[in-house]
């Protein structure tokens, strides 16, 4: 897909006609679209949402009234509204994909009855052409969509054409961020029939069970209820992990709107920043806390050998006396033993009586034999005493190193929570009755979503237990049928049915499995590519994991999310977007534009040369907007060094309400531009 040409008339802030080409091709690429807070960029961005899929809201207008949400220009509303005529807003689009063209439009009426902005859609219009110049049109909204979505769909949207909102949600390890790569990993997996076929198998299965659990007796009888119950169990378990996951999406919107709104009372305004730069440190310091406590279980098979270590030093003595004796492995097996005497008959033929020597020397040789088992336990315990007791000393010092730093971060944490609640009781005692309420019921909402968090851990604990019984459990019923000989229809059915569902959940976890690696592999090549020099000596992987979080490694393979920059967590995510982007588009150079609004925040000037060098040669086409603290001189020649951008828009104020557009050569860049953007 390419974009050539979008027009505005009357859309937002852009009264009148305004229109913007895209650089495309071999001779540029890059378009930038330049302006302070205000003056329309997301308009744009919000323009090419509508006119493509027909979405008015955006993810960052959560908080936001409908009836505040208005996207026809509302000067031009105001300007009729004496005569009560609407006005017409209208997004035009002309993009390519493969052999066709196609000319998008959509528009809407607006119109200003006493003071409430009244808007609807006023239809949608599709004409596309093939190479050789034949033309069709189309104004049936769902034939469109259809198109549409067979181009870009509308699922995976949102991984090429993204603001600053996506980019923030993804930076930090949460349940809010497990569910946005939880639903870009489905959708580009368009797994929706392979789920169905599971449901459906498992249903089956559970029927199924449940008829042979009232024909079946005894032991049977037993293991088929305790699968039942633990089927049930995961399934309940299931219900309410999703059920968690909504809560905590509404909790954190609900929490969002209580922001927006405390924001509004200047008074406490510089308590509020300090408290979110307190509870973004609290979110490190539990991520780190989880990774130290989780170093610390993995630490304690082998720091437990501390405590008994004369003991191991001991039994490896023991072991290594009877190995060097060539009792272990033994040179005859004790089941060969066992069978000469018994038979009574040497392997070469020879009879072996009871009370004759030959019958004395098999004895001594039983003897001197251990079971394959036990020899196979004492040899394992050998090789792992042997790679350990020269290291006790690093044991000790790693555990000793871990546990203080488990107890510093611990004690941070705390230090941390208490200057919290100092900051909420100020905020709640403040002189307004509305920000005392609103910090009261933040703090409700906070305590609802840690409370959720906790649930959702042990729901987690709770499934990997019931997986590994259902294992064992399943097991043990193959046995007992076999043992029993059952082979009636009915236990056919249900172990084919079984066998359907098992067949069908493995498939699905090794494609999702591929693909979480294929994106993590492909987020890491992108990432050291946008990471600065000294990033690059520290951070080495980013890993999604099986809960669909996003995991950074430092160079010794250890987690290393929670410590790494506002900068460095910003590239990561579009690190991660461009990677989610390259998997579906299925390309090594992504055919699809990639469209980024504000999506500089933080970044270093090392960060930000890196991304604008890098992001021109991942795809064929990038249209970025950016403000004005965004984007000064020195990203200017940054990116005028790439040769790849030849588009340049500067929006500029017309008085209240209105943006005009103007297109400046990429040279005369440096006349509006400040000297240095403002990075942090």
């Amino acid at each position: 897909m390419i974009l050539h040409e979008m027009t505005l008339d009357n859309f937002r802030q852009f009264r009148g006609k305004h229109t913007l080409s895209f650089a495309h091709g071999e001779d540029g690429n890059v378009t930038v679209v330049f302006g302070e807070n205000g003056r329309g960029k997301t308009g744009i961005y919000r323009a090419l949402l509508f006119c493509l899929y027909g979405e008015k809201q955006l993810s960052q207008d959560a908080q936001v009234d409908d009836r505040e949400l208005y996207l026809v220009n509302y000067p031009a509303m105001e300007s009729r509204a004496g005569d009560k005529k609407p006005v017409e807003s209208r997004v035009s689009l002309n993009f390519s994909h493969g052999k066709f063209s196609y000319q998008l439009e959509r528009s809407l009426l607006g119109l200003l009855d006493e003071g409430s902005v009244v808007q609807e859609d006023s239809g949608v219009r599709l004409v596309t052409q093939d190479e050789v110049g034949n033309a069709t049109t189309s104004r049936d909204p769902s034939e469109i969509s259809s198109v549409i979505g067979g181009i870009l769909d509308r699922g995976l949207r949102e991984y090429f054409l993204f603001d600053g909102e996506k980019i923030e949600r993804l930076t930090r390890a949460s349940s809010e961020q497990r569910r946005e790569i939880s639903v870009g990993v489905r959708r580009l997996l368009d797994i929706d029939v392979l789920e169905t076929a599971m449901r459906a198998a498992g249903r089956l299965r559970r029927y199924l069970d449940g008829e042979l659990e009232t024909r079946a007796t005894g032991e049977l009888a037993r293991v088929i209820k305790q699968l039942r119950e633990n089927d049930e169990r995961v399934t309940e378990l299931d219900g309410r992990s999703s059920a968690i996951d909504e809560e905590l999406q509404h909790a954190t919107q609900e929490k969002k709107k209580v922001d927006v709104e405390l924001e509004k009372i200047r008074e406490i305004r510089d308590l509020l920043a300090e408290r979110s730069a307190l509870e973004d440190k609290e979110g490190d310091l539990q991520e780190q806390l989880q990774e130290l406590l989780q170093e610390m279980k993995n630490r304690t098979g082998r720091t437990a050998l501390l405590l008994v270590r004369k003991t191991a030093d001991k039994v490896f003595r023991h072991i290594d006396k009877r190995k060097q004796r060539h009792e272990i492995p033994s040179e005859i097996r004790r089941d060969l033993i066992d069978r000469i005497i018994a038979e009574k008959k040497c392997i070469c033929g020879t009879n072996i009586e009871p009370g004759t020597d030959a019958h004395r020397s098999i004895l001594q040789w039983r003897d001197k034999t251990t079971d394959i088992l036990t020899e196979d336990s004492m040899l394992n315990l050998w090789r792992y005493l042997s790679g350990v007791r020269g290291h006790y000393e690093d044991i000790g010092v790693a555990a000793e190193t871990t546990l203080q730093k488990f107890a510093v971060t611990k004690n941070d944490l705390q230090v941390t929570r208490r200057k919290l609640d100092d900051l909420r009781e100020k905020i709640g005692s403040s002189e307004r009755a509305d920000a005392a309420h609103l910090e009261k019921h933040r703090h409700q909402i906070e305590r609802k979503i840690i409370k959720l968090e906790e649930e959702q851990e042990q729901i987690k604990e709770e499934l990997v237990v019931l997986e590994e019984e259902k294992g064992r459990l399943t097991q043990q019923r193959k046995d007992i049928e076999r043992e029993q000989g059952i082979r009636d229809e009915m236990s056919k059915r249900a172990a084919l049915a079984t066998a359907a569902h098992d067949a069908f959940k493995e498939i699905h976890s090794e494609f999702t499995g591929e693909t979480r690696d294929l994106i993590g592999t492909n987020a890491t090549k992108y990432f050291r590519q946008l990471l600065d020099d000294e990033g690059n000596k520290t951070l080495r992987d980013i890993v999604v994991d099986q809960d669909y979080s996003i995991q950074v490694f430092d160079r010794w393979g250890k987690p290393f999310l929670a410590n790494i920059s506002a900068g460095q967590r910003q590239i990561m995510s579009i690190a991660f977007i461009a990677a989610l982007a390259k998997a579906a588009a299925g390309a090594d150079v992504l055919e699809m534009p990639l469209f980024m609004d504000t999506p500089f925040g933080r970044l270093s000037h090392e960060h930000r040369r890196n991304l604008l060098e890098s992001v021109p040669g991942w795809c064929t086409q990038w249209i970025l907007l950016a403000t004005d603290t965004e984007f000064g001189r020195f990203e200017a020649q940054m990116l005028r060094n790439t040769d790849k951008w030849t588009h340049f828009y500067v929006l500029r104020g017309k008085g209240a309400g209105s943006t005009k557009v103007e297109r400046l050569d990429v040279k005369q860049a440096d006349g509006l531009l400040r000297e240095e953007a403002e990075a942090e």
